[in-house]
């Protein structure tokens, strides 16, 4: 076989390949109470955070480990190999450490601001349950979730394609559009609109899901339709060798409080 009809045998190959579902959202969508894959005890992935401010944005690598609900672990990147930052969220408190600033920050609750982001108004749960196969933010409990817990919103789907949901949530309620083939989930919006995410780049074929939950590689955060956070999903790994407890972080003395 020639090179030309290899490349054009295996676009063939890729146009074919079958898009990722998502079983809990197909079952929403025919009436039927979901199924959730369990989450991972814990994962790690690699990702690039894009920062949407005044008109700018800048953009780091970082390492994202999780204990799903319990503990989680951000280190940002500077120069290659330099932490220039990291994150750590627990159930008893939260501390933020700038490196290059030599400061802290810290707090309690799950509600936390990172920069000037605005992401105070949504938990921080929220921003990276993804990961896990949770993309129903705010939800207070598994049985707002399920058909009986959610009402049809169709004039407020983001496409023809798709079917919007409301499910009531901690603080306010909650709206999800569901792809009507796939049950993909493709945004979550508050109804204040403060906190809208959208979930895109799912892709095709094999490496897009992972024990049983499609992976989004990319996310968008918008705050009042201002788009302010943006995640790329680079590697995903879940229950991980770790070499040491990556849910630790020490404040060096000389640091002053923010």
């Amino acid at each position: 076989m020639s090179r030309k009809k290899l490349f054009l045998a295996l676009l063939l190959l890729a146009g074919c390949a079958s898009a990722p579902k998502f079983r809990p959202g197909e079952a929403i969508l025919k009436g039927e109470t979901p199924v959730f894959p369990p989450p991972p005890d814990s994962l790690r992935c690699e990702l690039e955070l894009t920062a949407f401010a005044d008109g700018r944005k800048s953009s780091v690598s970082a390492a994202f480990s999780a204990k799903p609900d319990m503990a989680y672990k951000l280190d940002l990147f500077g120069l290659p190999g330099m932490v220039a930052g990291s994150f750590l969220w627990t159930k008893a408190k939260w501390t933020l450490v700038l490196f290059d600033r030599e400061e802290f920050s810290e707090g309690e609750g799950e509600h936390v601001e990172i920069g000037n982001l605005g992401l105070r108004k949504i938990s921080v749960h929220d921003v990276f349950s993804f990961l896990w196969g949770d993309f129903f933010p705010g939800d207070a409990q598994p049985g707002n979730v399920t058909p009986a817990g959610m009402i049809l919103d169709a004039a407020d789907a983001t496409s023809s394609s798709a079917k919007a949901f409301a499910y009531p949530g901690r603080e306010r309620r909650w709206r999800v559009a569901l792809e009507a083939k796939t049950g993909l989930v493709r945004e979550a919006v508050r109804e204040d609109s403060a906190i809208r995410i959208r979930y895109e780049d799912y892709g095709n074929g094999n490496g897009k899901s992972l024990n049983g939950r499609p992976i989004p590689r990319r996310v968008k955060l918008y705050r009042y339709r201002e788009q302010v956070l943006e995640i790329k999903v680079k590697t995903l790994e879940d229950n991980p060798h770790w070499r040491r407890d990556p849910f630790f972080i020490k404040v060096p003395k000389a640091f002053r409080k923010a």
